[in-house]
């Protein structure tokens, strides 16, 4: 089977970052921009045409994504809000669990039907008090399933007939028949990571349907193919890999989110790169980002 990564390709630092937990890696095909956030940096930031330029909050950011209406949707904390950028101007909207003051968002995927999925989690990283939810531009927000500590991942299948979703924790992606209406069911254990290779993080799917699996902990991308067998590793120089996303002009360079979240100094002083952002060549195709409230 042919590699999916150009030949001598290897992880390069597009941008040195320093991120705490970078997460949530957006290309934005009208900008022909790079969008992720540091989720405890309490920060948004967007690499276009060499330059970076970054936001602050006085609260976790922890994905974006294009709304229809103009500017972006994204998830924070406990809401989620509209983004107006340049400003940087919020305006919440949702908050799912109010009696939940423990939890916060996570990850976050817009499909091509232009409904967002986003999942919560306890940041203390202790209680199953995290869900994945269905939210459309209408204002429907419906709980879709429970149970995590840490929520992951959500992505769909280049048909949108299936949704997976990760258990950081337990190491397992889940994968879920997605039907006409946006319901989920038949959930099945898909994936589950060894032990030593960290925790399944971000993820993304090609054109092929390959799932791309950023391993925290695991200093590696695992690519797995449509029936859940492994195709491909990609080792990286530093441990914390959180999420990845294709872009650039033909979808086919992968950038990828570090972190820098639980490395003593020695762990850091062995990684000078944790916290970067980076990215490396493919001869895969990824798909457009979904647009919040509008069809693909």
């Amino acid at each position: 089977m042919p590699t999916l990564i150009a030949p001598q390709a290897t992880p390069r630092v597009v941008h040195p970052a320093h991120n705490i937990l970078g997460e949530g890696p957006l290309w934005d095909d009208t900008e022909q921009a790079l969008y992720w956030v540091d989720i405890k940096g309490h920060q948004l930031q967007c690499l276009a045409g060499g330059n970076v330029r970054q936001w602050s909050f006085d609260e976790e950011i922890t994905s974006v994504h294009r709304h229809a209406e103009g500017g972006f949707i994204v998830t924070l904390r406990h809401a989620i809000a509209r983004l107006q950028l340049p400003e940087g101007t919020l305006e919440k909207w949702l908050t799912p669990e109010p009696e939940l003051p423990g939890n916060r968002f996570n990850d976050a995927v817009v499909d091509t039907s232009g409904t967002l999925w986003c999942g919560t989690m306890d940041d203390a990283e202790g209680h199953t008090s995290g869900s994945l939810y269905r939210v459309r531009l209408d204002g429907d927000c419906q709980r879709q399933d429970s149970g995590y500590i840490v929520t992951n991942g959500p992505v769909l299948s280049p048909q949108g007939d299936w949704l997976y979703h990760t258990d950081t924790l337990e190491r397992l992606i889940y994968r879920f028949a997605v039907d006409e209406h946006g319901n989920l069911s038949d959930r099945e254990p898909f994936i589950r990571i060894p032990q030593d290779q960290g925790c399944p993080d971000g993820m993304t799917t090609d054109r092929d349907g390959n799932l791309w699996v950023c391993q925290f902990g695991g200093w590696r991308i695992s690519v797995f193919d449509g029936q859940g067998q492994l195709r491909e590793e990609i080792p990286m120089p530093v441990a914390n890999i959180t999420s990845c996303t294709f872009g650039g002009p033909d979808l086919s360079t992968l950038y990828i989110t570090t972190a820098r979240k639980g490395l003593d100094d020695a762990a850091l002083a062995a990684q000078p790169d944790a916290g970067a952002l980076f990215a490396i060549d493919t001869q895969a195709q990824g798909l457009l980002a979904g647009t919040f409230g509008a069809l693909r």
